[in-house]
C-alpha cells in the first residue's frame, strides 16, 4: 500500500476520503462532507498503517468515534467485511452517516457505552457475524471502563485477533499530575497495561504485548481458547482472577 501522504497543515487523502488532523485539547472542527477530522497524529496513523500491510482482520469494532474519522480511516486500510462501532456521545455524526449508509455492513452506535455488555455482544454476534478480528479502544482512557470493555471482549476476539488500546499513558505527563488535573482521582490507565502483562506471563491467552508511548497492542494467540459462545451466559469470573489471587504483592495502586 501507498504510504499516506499528510501535508503541513495536517490534510491527506486515502481511498478517495480526505481528512484533516486535529489533536487540539477543545474546538475540535467537526468533520464535513468534503472533510473527516481525526483525532491521531502521525505516529498512530504510521502504526495503523504499518498494521494493515501484513494484518486483515475480517471484522472490526471501535470503541470511542468522535467525529467518525478514525472509523473511515481503519475501513480504508484495513479494508475488513464488517465494522462497527460505539459511541458514548448522542450526537450523531452526519457525515459518518452518511458514509455508511453507501456501505454494505457497516454500523454505528450512539449513546452507547464501551462497557455494555448486552450491546457488545449482539454487535459481535449479529453485526460483526462472531468473526471479530480487531478491536480499537479509543473511547473513555479510565481504567475501569477499559478494563470493563476488554473483559467483556477479548474472550470473543478471534483467535490471532488484535486488540489495540490508545492512550495508555496519560497520567504520566506533566499536565496530569496536579490535584485539579483531569481524572486526578483515577487510576492511570497504565495500571492495566500492567495487569495484562501479568495476564500474559501467566497464561497462554496472549501471543504477544507491543507498546509505544501511545498506544499498545496485544495480539492472542493462535492457539488460544476462545469464550464461550456470543450470547451465551459465561458464569466464570474474570480472566484476570488467576493473576489477582496470587497474592497481594503482585497489585497495582
Amino acid at each position: 500500500m501507498n504510504r499516506i501522504a499528510i501535508d503541513p497543515s495536517g490534510h491527506f487523502s486515502l481511498e478517495g476520503e480526505n481528512f484533516v488532523i486535529d489533536v487540539s485539547v477543545e474546538d475540535r472542527r467537526p468533520s464535513t462532507s468534503e472533510v473527516f477530522t481525526i483525532v491521531k497524529n502521525e505516529p498512530y496513523l504510521r502504526v495503523y498503517e504499518h498494521l494493515a500491510s501484513d494484518f486483515s482482520p475480517r471484522s472490526i469494532l471501535e470503541l470511542g468515534i468522535f467525529q467518525g474519522g478514525s472509523y473511515v480511516l481503519l475501513d480504508k486500510l484495513f479494508n475488513p467485511g464488517r465494522m462497527s462501532a460505539v459511541e458514548i456521545s448522542p450526537q450523531p455524526v452526519a457525515p459518518l452517516l452518511r458514509y455508511i449508509s453507501a456501505m454494505e455492513n457497516r454500523f454505528v452506535h450512539f449513546s452507547t457505552s464501551q462497557c455494555d455488555r448486552k450491546i457488545l455482544e449482539e454487535i459481535v454476534r449479529d453485526e460483526l457475524a462472531d468473526e471479530l478480528d480487531l478491536v480499537v479502544d479509543d473511547a473513555s482512557h479510565t481504567y475501569e471502563q477499559t478494563k470493563a470493555s476488554f473483559e467483556i471482549l477479548f474472550p470473543l476476539l478471534q483467535p490471532g485477533g488484535i486488540y489495540m488500546i490508545e492512550d495508555w499513558s496519560w497520567a504520566h505527563a506533566p499536565r496530569y499530575q496536579s490535584p485539579d488535573a483531569p481524572f486526578a482521582k483515577r487510576h492511570a490507565l497504565s495500571n492495566l497495561l500492567f495487569d495484562q502483562i501479568m495476564l500474559m506471563g501467566s497464561t497462554s491467552l496472549i501471543a504477544e504485548i507491543r507498546v509505544w508511548k501511545f498506544l499498545y497492542l496485544i495480539r492472542k494467540a493462535k492457539t488460544a481458547f476462545r469464550g464461550s459462545k456470543v450470547g451465551q451466559k459465561d458464569e466464570s469470573d474474570s480472566i484476570f482472577d488467576q493473576i489477582l489471587s496470587r497474592g497481594r504483592e503482585w497489585s497495582l495502586i
